[in-house]
């Protein structure tokens, strides 16, 4: 009820404040006249049937077995066969010859170190805190061990070799 009595209070309002209507005033003005021009959408579609009159008469041919001017033009800047063939031979070339250096890289034995990504800081004397237990420990003999394992496995591998050619372990 009370929202009721709220939107009439507000409708009220605004009639009071409405500008008053006055029947007469239509009679007394008249807009002066307008010089109106064809618009653009007329110059568009007239322009374009005259650019399709155009172009159909320069496709035209006279004989049928002579062409067109606009399929002389089109061979005119149309490469050769033999400009293709020898762009496809560089092509192939080119394939070939980046096939060969990927299997080149990828058949490569795996390395037998690591590189160092900073040699100058693994070498460099350590700090004398928080040091690790057993760092100071002498390795040589481990390092020996795994050359010595490696030796085996490389020589392995050799006797396993037929005329240049590797024998699978499961043969």
């Amino acid at each position: 009820m009370i929202l009721a009595r709220r939107s009439v209070a507000s409708a009220r309002h605004l009639l009071r404040n409405q500008q008053p209507r006055r029947f007469d005033s239509h009679a007394a003005h008249h807009a002066a006249p307008v010089n109106e021009s064809f618009g653009r959408s007329f110059y568009v579609a007239v322009g374009t049937f005259a650019s399709c009159f155009a172009l159909y008469q320069f496709t035209k041919t006279k004989d049928a077995d002579s062409q067109s001017a606009l399929t002389r033009l089109i061979e005119k800047w149309t490469p050769s066969e033999k400009t293709w063939e020898e762009r496809n031979a560089l092509h192939t070339a080119a394939a070939e010859k980046a096939a060969s250096d990927r299997h080149l890289f990828l058949s490569r034995p795996p390395s037998e170190y690591y590189e160092l990504k900073s040699p100058e800081t693994s070498f460099a004397p350590p700090t004398p805190i928080n040091n690790i237990a057993g760092d100071k420990a002498d390795l040589s003999h481990v390092i020996a061990f795994y050359q010595e394992k490696n030796q085996k496995i490389e020589e392995a591998r050799t006797a396993r070799m037929v005329d240049g050619k590797v024998v699978s372990l499961y043969d």
